[in-house]
């Protein structure tokens, strides 16, 4: 172990977090000539304590004898957008994943209310399935399924099913099913069934049938049947046109 590198690092982190030698002894347990003969290079700390060096100073280990923290630059390897996205990525030591070598399930858990934590929005682009029990105030792009109570964006892309308890506030894009409990802000297109509780607010492009508890403003073209209040449009459906 380098003490003539560490005792540097140990006297230079302690001073930036505003600590005394006492205080950070107090911390680590241990006494505060232990911190000064480590800071005159006397002798270094115990291994056990190293870690909770690096959790005191808020640094890396690496970081904690010396050495340049190691970077891993995303954005070198791949050609992501400089958008407002959240990302995360996943990474099995220093190698960077890509989702067909992924072999189990990772959960990303956000706090309920993130964005009034955070006072930011942010969109969300998912390369899996996307459960939520509260709102996503942005745009979803989904590989797997969407689950959630509510969306105040648009749905760019959902590749599976996609329910929702209350509004969609946008456009809806799905490879599936889509269910909503509310109402639907824009224009739908979807490869299977739309059941929609309340107003869809835009043209519907539907593989299947159309279930809408109310009105349906713009052209509807499907697969199925049309069940609704009223279309304000163009209907062309390979089944039955049902008013409710």
């Amino acid at each position: 172990m380098d003490n003539l590198k560490l005792n540097d690092t140990i006297c230079f982190y302690r001073k930036k977090q505003d600590l005394t030698q006492e205080e950070l002894a107090v911390k680590l347990g241990v006494t505060n000539q232990s911190v000064s003969k480590w800071e005159s290079a006397q002798c270094c700390p115990d291994i056990s304590l190293i870690p909770k060096l690096a959790d005191i100073f808020d640094v890396s280990i690496d970081e904690l004898f010396g050495r340049e923290p190691l970077v891993n630059d995303i954005c070198a390897q791949f050609p992501l957008r400089d958008d407002d996205t959240f990302r995360v990525v996943v990474a099995r030591g220093k190698r960077v994943m890509l989702v067909d070598d992924i072999d189990k399930t990772i959960d990303i858990t956000f706090p309920k209310n993130c964005n009034e934590t955070t006072r930011q929005y942010f969109n969300v682009e998912v390369c899996g399935n996307s459960c939520c029990d509260a709102s996503i105030n942005g745009d979803v792009v989904s590989h797997g399924e969407i689950e959630c109570n509510q969306i105040n964006g648009d749905i760019k892309e959902c590749k599976n099913n996609i329910s929702c308890q209350g509004n969609i506030n946008g456009n809806v894009n799905a490879g599936n099913n889509i269910s909503c409990g509310g109402s639907i802000g824009g224009g739908v297109h979807c490869g299977n069934n739309i059941s929609c509780a309340g107003e869809i607010n835009g043209a519907v492009n539907c593989g299947d049938n159309v279930a809408c508890g109310d009105n349906i403003k713009g052209d509807v073209n499907c697969g199925g049947s049309v069940e609704c209040k009223t279309i304000e449009g163009n209907v062309e459906c390979q089944g039955n046109i049902i008013y409710k």
